[in-house]
């Protein structure tokens, strides 16, 4: 509704800046994404986008909690104002981002999730957008949004297998696999893209783009595989063909980290590699919990620790997220995220302390 209570025929989301850094994203447990087909017999063509559920977790104690960017949360926080407390309301808010697509329908039978980025700064994101039809990174403080990808439509979509941003936040990337696998990097404050052809896949990018780990084959991403190192024009300076998996590159670009379980004894150990020569650096053995877990790997928190979540058996619930310090093995419990911080996840790590 408009203010003076008329209907409008198209509503538009356009936030204004927003100041404090988001700690995670998530889709809640109890997520209403409809299924397909629906229960009236009258919608014939699955819509492209069937659900928009990310949500965006702020902690306003460090922002400035501003309130007239017509979003709709935090009113009457209190916050910190240089450390001090000036208010004893709960500074904790979930952003609904009408705009980010968490499900789509390739097509009358097949739905896929989509997955939705955030810096290490907690200040810029990257996801496919309702409106246009096209990844899109955003700048929060300054509302920059801009196209990482084309438009695409629902072939196009079924192509992608990863998003990422560069832990400084100044390149975003986009990669498909398909008949034309290639990834396109784009420099944000630019807008300026390039396409690297022949990759399907992105490990992960170091600041500035300057290392890129990507793969050739896609046939399945979670098995060993040959692993490439690119500059940010394309240029190859490592490719080890012996085929090994890569989990995640280090922000300096100086190592490769994946996590092996060992056939022999059962234990998970977080493995670290020469991003170079492929050569393992470190094996260390995860102790995360005395009981039982499968750790999963997240994302980077700094340049020497690796937020890994332990997760019940079979998939039964979670044990809680840990940084794994990559040189020594020793973890600690990261105590601002609960057991189940939503269904899916996607960890900032601004605000994100013991």
């Amino acid at each position: 509704m408009n203010q003076n209570a008329s209907p409008r025929s198209t509503w538009e989301w356009t936030p204004e800046p927003f100041d404090p850094p988001v700690q995670y994203a998530f889709i809640p447990e109890d997520s209403n994404c409809p299924g397909w087909p629906p229960d009236s017999a009258e919608e014939q063509e699955p819509p492209l986008v069937t659900c928009t559920e990310w949500r965006l977790r702020v902690n306003l104690k460090l922002g400035r909690g501003r309130q007239d960017i017509g979003i709709p949360y935090g009113t009457g926080c209190g916050g910190y104002r240089k450390g001090v407390s000036v208010g004893d309301d709960d500074c904790t808010s979930n952003i609904d981002l009408y705009d980010a697509a968490s499900q789509v329908q390739l097509n009358n039978t097949e739905g896929r999730g989509v997955t939705l980025r955030i810096t290490r700064d907690g200040h810029r994101i990257a996801y496919l957008s309702k409106k246009y039809m096209q990844f899109v990174g955003w700048d929060l403080p300054t509302a920059q949004r801009k196209a990482i990808s084309p438009r695409l439509d629902a072939r196009a979509l079924g192509d992608v297998r990863g998003l990422d941003i560069s832990p400084d936040g100044k390149f975003f990337a986009v990669s498909f696999s398909g008949n034309r696998p290639r990834l396109l990097i784009t420099e944000f404050a630019t807008g300026q893209t390039t396409t690297l052809q022949g990759f399907c896949a992105i490990i992960g990018m170091s600041r500035d783009a300057a290392r890129i780990a990507a793969q050739r084959t896609c046939s399945g991403i979670s098995e060993p595989s040959t692993v490439t190192i690119l500059k940010r024009d394309g240029a190859v300076i490592s490719e080890r063909r012996e085929g090994y998996s890569a989990e995640s590159l280090s922000p300096d670009g100086q190592f490769l980290v994946d996590i092996q379980a060992d056939p022999e004894d059962g234990d998970e150990y977080l493995v670290t590699r020469d991003v170079m020569t492929g050569r393992i650096i470190k094996k260390l053995k995860l102790q995360l919990l005395s009981e039982p877990s499968d750790a999963v790997g997240h994302v980077w928190l700094t340049d020497d620790e690796y937020i890994v979540e332990a997760e019940a058996p079979e998939g039964d619930g979670s044990f809680g997220y840990y940084r794994v310090n990559v040189h020594s093995g020793v973890s600690h419990r990261i105590r601002d995220l609960g057991l189940h911080p939503g269904n899916t996840v996607s960890l900032g790590s601004a605000l994100i302390r013991d």
